[in-house]
């Protein structure tokens, strides 16, 4: 057992119910539900962070198979074993996982599926948009449909084709629709918590090993108002 007092918090912090819940467990990987707040997987090895607390709590190295930002809430995936984590990775190198997202933005979503197409490079923590192909910018595609629409803000539900940093935040700001809560880019005010409302609501896969269809949805966050007021039979 650990005694650095560094890892004390770690377990005091992994017992939070707020932190995370796991939706699934079996002997190849983790689905866990993530709340807004805590990271995936720090920079920092002085930050805690989901992969730490997890790893202490199986005693041993899990497996970091998607992220989402720390302001962000919903589904991750860990993990278990070497053998699992390098066949998924491969699944995600061939874009054989779909992503679903939930996000509440200001602005004038057009309707119907909206595909967007950038090039997004990552500068100083921040997802840098092009319009055109640029040096050191990599493609960057989503498709978009607004579900429902509240007073000053809408929702979209947005399926990720790729998986670039703050993708989903940079497109949508790119076109004057910046995400509830998301001053980095370009929200007018945050929201009481720091969060943003973004969800990571949808993840579907074939199991690499098995064979088996998995399909996961994220309960709505409970942070702010407007999720309460979505109406989950229009998703």
């Amino acid at each position: 057992m650990n005694s650095n007092p560094d890892w004390d918090k770690l377990l005091e912090l992994g017992k939070k119910k707020e932190l995370y819940s796991i939706l699934e467990e079996n002997e190849h990987f983790l689905v866990v539900y993530k709340r807004n707040g805590i990271a995936v997987q720090a920079t920092s090895q002085a930050q805690i962070d989901l992969e730490k607390i997890l790893s202490e709590k199986y005693k041993k190295p899990i497996f970091v198979l998607n992220r989402i930002d720390q302001p962000v809430t919903g589904l991750v995936i860990f993990g278990k074993t070497k053998k699992f984590a390098e066949a998924f990775t491969e699944k995600i190198k061939e874009r054989d996982i779909t992503k679903t997202y939930l996000a509440i933005v200001s602005g004038s979503p057009e309707e119907g599926r909206v595909k967007l197409t950038h090039f997004i490079k990552k500068l100083h923590n921040r997802a840098m948009t092009a319009d055109e192909p640029m040096e050191g910018y990599k493609e960057s595609v989503l498709y978009y449909e607004k579900k429902q629409v509240f007073d000053n803000y809408c929702l979209l539900k947005v399926d990720l084709v790729t998986g670039r940093y703050h993708q989903i935040r940079a497109q949508l700001a790119t076109m004057e629709m910046p995400i509830k809560g998301d001053l980095k880019y370009g929200s007018r005010r945050p929201n009481l918590d720091r969060s943003i409302c973004l969800l990571s609501y949808r993840l579907e896969f074939t199991d690499p090993l098995t064979g088996v269809l998995h399909t996961y949805k994220a309960p709505l966050p409970d942070n702010d108002v407007l999720w309460s007021l979505v109406d989950e039979s229009v998703l």
